[in-house]
């Protein structure tokens, strides 16, 4: 999602501003079509109490003058206009804080099923998503409250400035026209401020979100020890400063563009105002208006415009605040490389037998991490994957996840190109503990139950899955159970890094899949707690297929079967004893780690 400037100029503005308008009506017809009803009357007061005013003080003239004239009626419409606006202000407010909560909700929700959509991690490499996603989850909880706030003030300025220019066209059908004219040279001048403004936000995003990596990592619990121990909080400080006089300095220029931008616009609109007024004083004083005609005058060129700099601010930030949603319609219409067929096949019932057919993958920015490589994973083997960093290991699990497809050959699944399957589907048939496994604040029962489908033996299922995984005198220990809160988020149990990585395990065996993938399943924990692990994996991994990632050689031995990689090619595939006989790049490996291990051949 790249960071373009607006393309089409004001076209294009109005175009997003309606889409986004459009948008906010269909979250809540009924409650949008009521508040713009009160917003119509509220918007026409100002212009009835402009001329019940004239009305009342030409009725006063005329008494004084021996005339007569009803002014009790007068009166009463007066208080009644005054009435009519500060009783619906509370349920404008209401109506508009109603909107404003379904609309963000709905920007949000709408953000997560696109992010759903995006079946692979393609889009999320894609130069500045990062940035444009920062910009979209922190703006969709302002930005969409925004636009209807401004919509609302904007739209209550319109009725007013029609209203206003009614009353005053009794007097001189031309004056209203004049005004708003003069104010068309602010309103250019605001919109293209306030889209200077909008990029030079778009510009201090990769800044604000260094900013905000360094403020984490200096308040962070889980950072806390190393970064007292290194002592990194001065330097994190002066990072964090550097960076904002950077962001600030841009956002500074950008801000006093527009303040000042806009000044020889009013000063024109408001010369041309005030030779309006002048023209009426003359008239006045040649009795061609009267006293409430200086009255309509003297107040209604004023508060039009007052209505038409506010319309035209208004419609200025809507803009800068709509232009928000030019990302949104980008996201929203982001067409990623992995996706669902349009017609997938069935993922095959039963064993599996997974194949790598001289498959050769490079990333987007054009690293390549695998070339040509072939290889199967057979129904109930234990697959070892080993080799260096950056030797592709973990490149293969996310092409088995189709988290990326392969850029040469295929992974196919019992014959089937991988591609052809549903990809929820194939996922769903596959437990995985990843490298980068995450912590998830929820209780231990969800840590576990993790995105699975309800089922009536949940409890008893999740506490053998705990247990399996390593977890049964933990769950005891707990007052709450497997529905215990974990994490310090909500005032959970914060658990230690192994017990977090056997949560993670436990995850991928409550799955009961047919394949189970670890990668580095291990690197959190101590020696007896990886030899206890890998036993109970020999056990519980009867009839399935796994594939182990390590870097822990001594644990390899389990597996039927291991392939060696080495800068993205297989260079070595066999078993344990068949590969050191062999005196090859696993052989190398296991005598640099044998000592370490204590183990022989």
């Amino acid at each position: 999602m790249p960071n373009k400037k607006v393309s089409g100029g004001a076209f294009n503005a109005w175009r997003i501003l309606l889409r986004s308008l459009a948008l906010l009506w269909h979250t809540a017809p009924a409650k949008v079509t009521l508040l713009t009803a009160l917003l119509v009357i509220q918007g026409v007061v100002p212009a009835l109490n402009v001329y019940l005013t004239k009305a009342t003080i030409d009725g006063l003239t005329a008494l004084l003058q021996g005339g007569s004239a009803s002014l009790v009626p007068l009166v009463v419409l007066w208080a009644g206009s005054i009435a009519i606006s500060q009783l619906l202000a509370p349920f404008v407010q209401m109506l508009q804080g109603d909107v404003a909560e379904l609309f963000t909700t709905k920007v949000n929700l709408d953000l997560m099923r696109k992010s759903e959509e995006l079946k692979g991690l393609d889009a999320l490499e894609r130069p500045g998503f990062h940035d444009d996603l920062l910009l979209l989850r922190d703006g969709a909880r302002n930005r969409a409250l925004n636009v209807l706030v401004l919509s609302v003030y904007a739209a209550r300025s319109l009725v007013a400035m029609v209203s206003l220019a009614a009353v005053l066209a009794t007097l001189a059908w031309w004056v209203p026209f004049v005004i708003v004219l003069a104010s068309i040279p602010y309103g250019r001048s605001i919109l293209k401020l306030r889209e200077v403004g909008w990029h030079a936000l778009l510009g201090r995003s990769p800044e604000a979100r260094r900013m905000e990596y360094d403020s984490r990592i200096a308040l962070d619990v889980e950072h806390a020890a190393e970064v007292r121990l290194q002592g990194l909080l001065p330097w994190l400080r002066q990072r964090y400063v550097a960076t904002f006089a950077s962001a600030h300095r841009a956002m500074h220029v950008a801000r006093r563009r527009q303040a000042l931008g806009g000044l020889p616009s009013i000063a024109f609109s408001v010369a041309v105002t005030a030779g309006l007024f002048a023209w009426a004083v003359m008239q006045a004083s040649r009795g061609a208006l009267s006293f409430g005609g200086i009255v309509v005058v003297a107040q209604g060129m004023g508060q039009l415009q007052n209505e038409a700099f506010a319309l035209n601010e208004g419609v200025g930030e809507l803009f800068q605040r709509a232009l928000f949603f030019e990302k949104y319609f980008e996201f929203m219409a982001i067409e990623p490389e992995v996706r669902q067929p349009d017609d997938p096949l069935p993922v095959p019932e039963g064993p599996l037998t997974v194949a790598f057919e001289d498959v050769s993958f490079a990333y987007p920015d054009g690293r390549v991490a695998l070339e040509h490589v072939s290889f199967a994973i057979r129904p109930g083997e234990t697959l070892a994957i080993v080799g260096e960093n950056g030797a592709g290991k973990s490149t293969l699990v996310k092409l088995l996840l189709r988290f990326y497809d392969p850029t040469g050959g295929r992974v196919t699944v019992n014959g089937v190109d991988l591609r052809s399957l549903n990809v929820d589907a194939w996922r769903a048939r596959v437990g995985a503990v990843l490298q980068a496994f995450r912590r998830y604040d929820y209780t231990l029962r969800e840590n576990v139950t993790l995105g699975a489908a309800p089922r009536e033996d949940e409890p008893e299922v999740v506490t053998r899955a705990l247990t399996d995984g390593g977890l049964g005198a933990l769950v005891e220990s707990l007052g709450g159970g497997i529905d215990h809160g974990l994490g310090k988020e909500f005032g959970g149990t914060e658990l230690s890094g192994g017990q977090w990585q056997k949560v993670a395990i436990a995850r991928a065996l409550y799955r009961d899949a047919p394949l189970l993938i670890l990668d580095e399943p291990t690197a959190a924990l101590d020696p007896r707690s990886e030899h206890e692990l890998f036993e109970r994996f020999a056990r519980l991994s009867r009839g399935r297929s796994v594939i182990l990632i390590t870097h822990r050689l001594a644990s390899v031995q389990m597996a039927d079967r291991a392939v060696v990689l080495r800068g993205g090619r297989l260079v070595e595939e066999g078993g344990h004893a068949e590969l050191l006989g062999r005196g090859g790049e696993y052989a190398e490996l296991w005598w640099l780690q044998a000592e370490k291990y204590g183990v022989t051949a």
